[in-house]
């Protein structure tokens, strides 16, 4: 519609409502967990099985006695609306070099809830978690951990961006269109505090950016009056700005170990200090591309059109250093280490740096501090993304000869091509009229 205008505004409108959905999949687990798991045992050093396990009970705040195991199984759903008005220029401005080109302003409207569904099985808790966490589920929600807890699911509402377009229409003629466009993201909702895992995200995650896309339609069949079989495709990408967030990481060689307690040299002994609370930092993330590309077929009659197509999303790694160097938002202060056994009458904290998520290693002969380089950036960046999606939609259009309009419906399924993306469906209902 916005490419055939003929109404005396040259103005279109659209309004779009949509609602997504999450399908369970097992591998997402993997993304969150450890090597490649889908669950998780936890137990303590009292259990005489105690080496069979993957979490030190203690670690988290349970006690020695406690055996349990934990799963995941991640869940999202987003709701909203979308609104987009379309002028073309030639209205404001009698030149031939902009008769072809129009300027568009979009602003979406999303909810979105989140719930990592962190499930515990076969819990034995002699003790009854007295003097700490009574179970897994509250050991990962601990009101002391400022930052990267597992916990209930959460809801987020915010416009999230606004994105002005300008674009021209190079050819639209019996089924033939090509048109170009360049467009600006202003991320509207802020970026993620970093307080639990898997918290709700709106937009970019504060992310401005810039990109452009090209429209293509074509006809394969001869022209009639009955019906037109037409082939398209769509290719846009943009690359968000950087931008500074706080990001929760391990240590080289010890996933999870932002969950284990760390001691603060001369600081005083047993004073440990919740994992997460240090190894949240506030880094800058660098940019990364995202690529959106569709092609498909329409078949057109009358004021009827059905469409079905083929889709691939992606984005690469977010980046947390440049020219080698971590991008913290200030040094990382050397004063922390892993802590050690507490012994009655020790005057001094301890640490013991070969200690790991499931193992208490012995202490070291000194205090040992983790260093910048000690953190494992892998752990705290956004991974790559390769989604599959299909999709089919049908609309029944109105040309008058004051006003266009249509309605339109569809739906999708996308299918991630890794662990780190949520296998999803979706289904939107969409209002036009052009004037």
């Amino acid at each position: 519609m916005i490419h055939n205008r003929h109404g005396e505004n040259l103005s279109a409108i659209q309004v779009i409502g949509f609602y997504q959905g999450s399908i369970p999949y097992e591998r997402n687990a993997r993304y969150f967990l450890f090597d490649y798991r889908s669950c998780l045992s936890v137990k303590g050093d009292s259990r005489p099985d105690y080496k069979d396990r993957d979490v030190r009970a203690e670690w988290v705040g349970l006690p020695a006695d406690f055996s349990g195991g934990l799963s995941i199984c991640p869940k999202q759903r987003q709701a909203g609306f979308l609104f987009e008005y379309n002028q073309k220029l030639s209205k404001f401005f009698d030149h031939s070099f902009l008769k072809h080109f129009w300027l568009s302003i979009t602003v979406p409207f999303v909810s979105v809830e989140n719930d990592i569904q962190l499930r515990q099985y076969d819990i034995q808790n002699p003790g009854n978690g007295i003097n700490g966490p009574r179970d897994i589920l509250e050991a990962f929600d601990q009101q002391g951990w400022c930052f990267g807890k597992i916990g209930p699911a959460q809801s987020r509402f915010s416009a999230s961006y606004v994105k002005l377009m300008l674009g021209g229409t190079y050819m639209s003629e019996d089924n033939f269109q090509i048109s170009y466009y360049s467009h600006f993201i202003l991320a509207c909702a802020k970026a993620d505090c970093g307080k639990y895992l898997f918290a709700p995200v709106v937009g970019t995650n504060g992310h401005h950016g810039m990109g452009a896309g090209v429209n293509f339609q074509f006809p394969v069949n001869r022209k009639n009056d009955r019906y037109d079989f037409c082939l398209f495709a769509d290719l846009e990408h943009y690359f968000l700005f950087h931008q500074t967030i706080y990001r929760t990481f391990d240590l080289k060689c010890k996933p999870w170990s932002r969950f284990m307690p760390f001691n603060q040299i001369n600081r005083g002994p047993n004073l440990n200090i919740p994992g997460v609370n240090i190894l949240t930092r506030k880094v800058r993330v660098r940019t990364y591309s995202v690529v959106d590309m569709a092609f498909g077929f329409r078949f057109k009659m009358k004021e009827l059109e059905v469409e079905a197509g083929y889709g691939i999303w992606g984005r690469g790694d977010g980046r947390l250093q440049q020219s080698g160097v971590i991008q913290f938002d200030c040094p990382f202060p050397e004063i922390y280490g892993i802590a050690g056994k507490w012994e009655l009458g020790d005057t001094e904290p301890t640490t013991a740096s070969q200690s790991t998520i499931s193992i208490l290693a012995d202490n070291d002969s000194e205090f040992t501090t983790i260093k910048a380089t000690d953190i494992n950036l892998c752990s705290g960046t956004d991974r790559s993304v390769i989604n599959h999606r299909i999709h089919v939609a049908l609309s029944k259009n109105h040309i008058g000869e004051k006003y266009d309009g249509m309605f339109c419906g569809g739906a999708y399924f996308e299918m991630p091509q890794r662990n780190s993306q949520l296998k999803l469906w979706g289904m939107w209902g969409k209002f036009g009229v052009a004037f």
